[in-house]
This record gives structure tokens, C-alpha cells and sequence, in this order.
């Protein structure tokens, strides 16, 4: 259970943008106290790229890389803004190189931290 949950947690963190189009909804759990490990009130660019590490241990199922196609729809949002490979494969690689540009769209205030606002998407479904 504990682990499902985490995986919803997860992909709708690193949907990102994608919050904005799905509204308040897409961002009702809390993502503040698992990516904010120190528990400092702030998630830090490294911070964030380890709760991406996570998401994709449980997005990929071990795998080394994954067919967006066949997964379903609440998986496949953990993939916004990563480009498929030509067979419809994202690598953990790609995963996991799309995180700091994942926390610059989220850091709407450019101070180089996410608040619970920003991770949770709130500056993006204000736009």
C-alpha cells in the first residue's frame, strides 16, 4: 500500500507541467515530506534529483529503460516533457536527465529550493 502510494506521489511529482493542464487535482497529495528528506522545509536541486531516482525505481520496475506506450495513463504522466526514443523507450538515463530542468520549471521563484507550493505544482496552475 505504502508503496503504491509513493508511486502516485512520484509520478505526479515529476509530471511537473502537466499539473497545470489536469488542475488542483493533479497536485492533492502532498509530495513536500517524502522529497524533503532533511525535513528542512525546502527541497534542494539534489534533493529533487534523488526523489527522481525513486520515481523512476518505481516507474520502471527495474528496468533499464521503458515503453511509455505501454504503461498506463497515471505512469505515462511521469514522463511529460521527456522525448521517446525512435521504438517509444525512455531510458533511465534520459529519466533522470530531465530532473534539473523538472526543478527549474517547478522553482517558480528562482531561489533555488522548492517550497511545498512548488513542489506540489501550485506556481504552475497559476499560469
Amino acid at each position: 500500500m505504502r508503496s503504491t502510494s509513493i508511486f502516485v506521489a512520484v509520478a505526479a511529482l515529476l509530471v511537473g507541467a502537466a499539473a497545470q493542464a489536469q488542475g488542483p487535482e493533479a497536485a492533492a497529495m502532498d509530495l513536500m515530506p517524502i522529497a524533503d528528506t532533511n525535513q528542512d522545509g525546502k527541497v534542494t536541486l539534489e534533493e529533487y534529483k534523488a526523489f527522481a531516482a525513486q520515481g523512476w525505481g518505481f516507474v520502471s520496475q527495474g528496468a533499464d529503460k521503458v515503453k511509455v506506450a505501454d504503461l498506463d495513463p497515471q505512469a505515462q504522466r511521469a514522463f511529460f516533457g521527456i522525448t521517446p526514443d525512435a521504438q517509444g523507450y525512455v531510458t533511465e538515463k534520459a529519466y533522470l536527465d530531465a530532473a534539473p530542468g523538472r526543478f527549474t520549471l517547478l522553482d517558480a521563484d528562482k531561489n533555488g529550493s522548492l517550497d511545498a507550493a512548488e513542489i506540489n505544482g501550485g506556481a504552475l496552475q497559476q499560469n
